[in-house]
């Protein structure tokens, strides 16, 4: 089933529209809802002279800049996200869909040793990918304003490969596991929506922190190779940030999958799918 619980109607053309809007209703309610606690992460991660844990970093953020300091850098992500977020729920679904009308047999074929269609992980590769083309540079300009700096057009690829290292295997873990959740009646109610996409969203980010730290580093411009750094930075390093980094991802992609099934709901009932 695709991400949606709203039964498909309408012709691929359409379904690919209304996903695109629902999708950015989850963009820009995972920007409102996590940005606060993104920039204490990335400024933990990749800003000089914030040394010290989540509540010091907080505080200080606090006392320089006031509530609005947690939002800096929120511009790019609040349009960006809604765009990129948009795009990778779009295109999931559109494959999703299209692999099991073109590809039947193919597509609902189980992966071994589970009860998971094979057109999930695959719909959930491309749907990840097409995410990073668009996310990178947004993902780029939101750090430097984060940190304090100004962004520059020709360097808005500046860690794309990392970009897709984090980007590709968190969404395609986190389609293959809401999907799982939907399977098996997780994620019927509201309060099972925001678990279950909260929960999968923060699986999914675990699993590739240390991407995302050393993403957040190459971004900000910090000094050396991808492998310098790593080794600077020391294990434990990697997951600097892990905390509020850890809260953002779960309420903010909780938070939006209520949202975006609220408006898929609204969908239906307005007849939009035909």
């Amino acid at each position: 089933m695709g991400v949606s619980n709203e039964k498909r109607g309408a012709s691929s053309t359409r379904e690919f529209a209304l996903a695109l809007g629902t999708g950015a209703l989850y963009g820009a309610t995972n920007t409102v809802v996590g940005h606060p606690f993104d920039t204490v992460k990335t400024k933990m991660q990749a800003q000089a002279g914030f040394t010290g844990g989540a509540t010091a970093t907080a505080k200080r953020i606090f006392a320089t800049d006031g509530f609005a300091g947690f939002y800096r850098g929120c511009l790019p992500p609040m349009w960006g996200s809604a765009v990129y977020r948009s795009a990778q729920f779009a295109v999931y679904d559109l494959l999703y869909n299209e692999a099991g009308a073109r590809a039947p047999e193919l597509a609902r074929r189980k992966v071994p040793g589970t009860d998971m269609e094979l057109r999930v992980p695959a719909a959930g590769v491309v749907g990840a990918t097409a995410r990073t083309v668009l996310e990178s540079p947004i993902e780029y300009a939101k750090v430097k304003g984060q940190t304090d700096q100004a962004w520059r057009f020709s360097e808005i690829y500046r860690g794309a490969g990392l970009q897709w290292a984090r980007t590709g295997p968190m969404m395609t873990l986190y389609f293959c596991l809401f999907d799982a959740c939907k399977r098996n009646g997780y994620a019927a109610t509201p309060v099972g929506q925001f678990f279950s996409s909260g929960g999968c969203a923060l699986l999914g980010f675990w699993v590739v922190w240390p991407f995302e730290n050393l993403k957040n580093q190459a971004q900000a411009g910090l000094e050396g190779s991808v492998m310098e750094r790593a080794r600077a930075t020391g294990f434990l390093g990697l997951y600097r940030g892990i905390v509020p980094g850890s809260l953002s991802v779960f309420l903010r992609n909780g938070a939006a999958m209520i949202v975006m099934q609220e408006a898929n709901k609204q969908i239906t009932r307005l007849g939009l799918r035909g």
